[in-house]
């Protein structure tokens, strides 16, 4: 199983593409709108994409630290925990929110929930670590893990207000925070991808020595 998480690991390079918002804004501006639905897709698409890679390195980490658990009652308390905040829905279709962004409504709906999924992805994560560290404890086991600390929530009201009384421009800086929290989070979710890995392949090595 560890070599399957070492898979994981490394098909971020596929899925947690670094998105750069300078790039995209030119390039739109550029091709007078057309680099716009591209941009919109790639952001959907690479959010599907991290989200489900997310979820099967969760499943494999848990399901390996089970196996080596040996205390049933502290393994039911901590699945409770994570079963408090929920992954967001996986998949929403990219081509569809990119072609929808043709009306204001759905481009702003859009850039919405590209936040907020982010930041219930990160509750979530916050979850994933409280239970991956209690099972570690169960083994008698060290582990050192930097948590995720969620964004500041999104305020729909202050959203909307700024965008209408702008006429829409204030929608370039919430597309400016987007590009730049997923990227931030990505680079934060390596290192940590990065720890976890070297976390089992100690406990590997001490089973071999």
């Amino acid at each position: 199983m560890s070599i399957e998480i070492e898979r994981n690991i490394e098909s971020r390079r596929e899925t947690d593409r670094i998105m750069w918002f300078s790039m995209w804004f030119l390039l739109s501006v550029a091709s007078f709108g057309i680099a716009w639905f591209l941009m919109i897709y790639f952001l959907i698409k690479r959010r599907n994409e991290h989200f489900s890679r997310q979820e099967r390195l969760e499943t494999l980490i848990l399901s390996r630290l089970r196996q080596f658990s040996k205390v049933r009652s502290r393994h039911q308390n901590s699945t409770r925990v994570s079963a408090k905040t929920e992954n967001p829905k996986f998949f929403r279709n990219a081509q569809e929110w990119a072609l929808s962004t043709l009306l204001l409504f759905p481009a702003f709906y859009v850039f919405y929930f590209l936040r907020m999924d982010l930041q219930k992805h990160e509750e979530h994560e916050i979850a994933f670590l409280t239970e991956t560290i209690s099972l570690a404890q169960d083994l008698g086991l060290s582990i050192n893990l930097d948590g995720f600390s969620t964004k500041n929530k999104f305020a729909l009201d202050k959203y909307l207000t700024l965008t209408i009384i702008t006429c829409g421009f204030a929608a370039v800086y919430w597309l400016y925070r987007i590009f730049n929290d997923y990227n931030q989070h990505f680079k934060r979710q390596w290192k940590l991808e990065d720890d976890l890995f070297r976390f089992f392949k100690s406990i590997d090595n001490s089973k071999t020595s």
